[in-house]
């Protein structure tokens, strides 16, 4: 674990002011289905850069962020879905356990790509993993616990009624999660290889 300096401090403390500006602004959260499904793409890649860029701590302590901004926002937005998210096992902890997915799959994708003599391999495809773990993670568990606990109650979507579960198997894994993949696939190694190169300048 990288060592908790004054530096890494005022970071993750960047972090959290951006997650913060993010999560209660309509810039972090873009909607897909006005009403109905927001995408947090920026939320998602701002906790997957942390855990690259600064380690497993940061990762986790920006992700747990995320998770109680989430159940914060979830009382203030007008949403179908916010009453779910009211419930922190769908807003907090998915959003813990991506902290540490996003971390190790980049950890360990870093490790097996440490001799590799390709660019691409070495630097871009680790942060292209962490940040396809990461989005996996967080829309799994949040779907899977919105369906294990709500997947019979019903909700009203473009003006017709169906349950929780069709919702979550149709308009969010069709619409929202292909999104969010698509996004921080690119987006994701970009930041890290252009933040990397400004940190190593740096020092």
């Amino acid at each position: 674990m990288k060592t908790l300096t004054t530096r890494r401090i005022a970071i993750t403390a960047v972090f959290i002011a951006l997650l913060a500006v993010f999560s209660f602004t309509p810039l972090g959260m873009l909607p897909i289905i006005p009403g109905v499904i927001d995408t947090a793409f920026l939320l998602i890649m701002i906790v997957t850069l942390a855990a690259q860029l600064e380690g497993l701590f940061v990762g986790v302590v920006c992700s747990t962020t995320f998770g109680i901004f989430s159940l914060i926002r979830s009382f203030m937005s007008a949403t179908v879905t916010a009453p779910f998210f009211q419930n922190p096992l769908i807003s907090v902890v998915p959003r813990i356990i991506m902290g540490i997915t996003a971390y190790y799959s980049f950890a360990l994708m870093k490790k097996a790509t440490a001799n590799s003599g390709k660019n691409f391999v070495k630097n871009q495809l680790p942060s292209i993993v962490g940040a396809v773990v990461a989005v996996v993670t967080n829309t799994a568990l949040v779907l899977g616990f919105m369906a294990l606990g709500y997947g019979a109650s019903t909700i009203t979507v473009g003006g017709e009624a169906q349950t929780v579960l069709q919702f979550v198997t149709g308009s969010v894994l069709l619409i929202n999660f292909p999104v969010e993949i698509a996004a921080n696939v690119i987006l994701t190694p970009i930041l890290y290889t252009v933040i990397s190169k400004y940190a190593k300048r740096g020092n």
